[in-house]
């Protein structure tokens, strides 16, 4: 059974697929649903334009109380 930000990262996912197909591309080492690696290419018409970059993220079990509370803050 997945746990509560198993759940919430694999929703966010899906989603973040869905809507940016053309500009980010996911990878998760592992297959590793709390470790992300994030492509992506440089803005156009910036100094960064074709440019390659990676982020990666690393996500802790306190994932989705975190975005409760940042909700709760900026609402």
């Amino acid at each position: 059974m997945q746990s509560r930000m198993a759940k919430r990262l694999q929703r966010d996912l899906e989603q973040m697929q869905k809507t940016y197909t053309d500009q980010f591309v996911v990878k998760m080492p592992n297959n590793d649903i709390k470790h992300w690696i994030v492509a992506f290419e440089g803005a156009k018409g910036t100094l960064y334009q074709g440019e390659k970059f990676e982020l990666q993220f690393k996500f802790s079990n306190d994932y989705v109380e975190i975005l409760i509370l940042i909700q709760l803050f900026f609402n």
